[in-house]
């Protein structure tokens, strides 16, 4: 088995916006939860077991419920029941259910914080965490668990591959549409990707084997920016580097790259497929959101010196890293001690 789901409240949040009997009982880590129960019979899920789970989660704020993630719409997930990996909170919880049973947990982001939690920065004090969780299926060895999860790899194959067809032709309906009302001409990359150049270059084309720096300024179809290295709103001003060969950026950056030259001035029309896709990036990037990128190719270098910046950029940001953790560690130690 390759990989397997462990529930844990603080790395990955699982949360939805439902609403249960109210017969809630009081949890670990200022938790609360309800079990409901499926008609019928079986075991309950013991320690060394492996269940298949369907989870949803939401972030319910003051403003509005911002949901996070959906299984149904990829696929479940192959969990183990293990005391010593899973939270001793969700340990107690999950020991109670059987298959066909669901689970609702709620907790106030505040807990989560209190707890040394990394919540998102559009998560607030005063905001719930809402959990609802189902078993689907408990298996009692591994052998039985990895069957199930083959399964269920095989099924999210073919749903990406009919969700993605239906998708790309849905954003490509939405981007020429929208080109076609403003007039803006533009040429479609090899991948789907539309590119409107802005000012031409005269400097050497991009390639796979050149490193990138670029300006750019990311958009949605309203025209507003949540992302830019130009604009100090953001708070990081230095020109982006992609290593063409080996990009960290998405596919509709480095298919629109490839038709551009060192000085080209450029607009990206990006489908979601080409983006962040059906999970985006909350709370910027909606789910299946096309995207507007503004971009400036500064500058081309070779591989070597690539190479030799990023290092530089990483011994840099290790070192800022450093600082923080020191300067937390300062203040740690200079908070009064509580009183007895």
């Amino acid at each position: 088995m390759k990989q397997f789901f462990y529930l844990a409240v603080v790395s990955t949040i699982l949360l939805v916006s439902c609403n249960g009997g109210g017969s809630f009982k009081k949890g670990e880590k200022g938790m609360e939860y309800e079990i409901i129960s499926a008609a019928g019979s079986g075991k309950t899920l013991q320690n060394g077991n492996f269940f298949e789970i369907q989870f949803q989660q939401t972030y319910k704020g003051a403003d509005k419920d911002t949901v996070l993630y959906d299984s149904r719409k990829t696929t479940n997930q192959i969990a183990s029941m293990d005391s010593a990996g899973m939270p001793p909170a969700y340990y107690k919880i999950f020991g109670q259910v059987k298959k066909g049973d669901s689970i609702i947990v709620k907790q106030l982001v505040d807990s989560v914080m209190k707890e040394g939690g990394n919540t998102p920065p559009f998560m607030k004090k005063g905001g719930h965490l809402i959990a609802y969780y189902k078993i689907v299926n408990i298996y009692s060895n591994k052998e039985s668990a990895d069957s199930a999860y083959k399964i269920q790899m095989a099924m999210a194959k073919v749903k990406d591959s009919l969700n993605a067809l239906v998708q790309i032709k849905k954003d490509d309906k939405i981007i020429t549409d929208y080109l076609a009302s403003k007039n803006i001409k533009a040429q479609k990359s090899p991948m789907g990707v539309y590119v409107e150049i802005l000012q031409e270059g005269i400097g050497a084309k991009v390639t796979d084997s050149v490193g990138v720096k670029m300006k750019y300024t990311g958009k949605n179809f309203d025209g507003k920016p949540f992302d830019s290295n130009i604009d100090s709103q953001f708070h990081h001003t230095d020109l982006l580097p992609v290593q063409m060969w080996a990009p960290r950026v998405i596919p509709g950056w480095v298919d629109g790259l490839r038709m551009l030259s060192k000085g080209t001035k450029a607009r990206f029309y990006i489908p979601s497929s080409l983006g962040y896709g059906e999970q985006g990036q909350a709370p910027v990037i909606s789910p299946n959101e096309n995207l507007i990128f503004e971009v400036e190719v500064v500058e081309l270098t070779d591989k070597k010196q690539a190479a030799a910046e990023e290092m530089v950029m990483q011994q840099k940001a290790m070192q800022q890293q450093m600082q923080m953790q020191q300067m937390q560690q300062k203040m740690k130690g200079q908070q009064p001690a509580a009183n007895k």
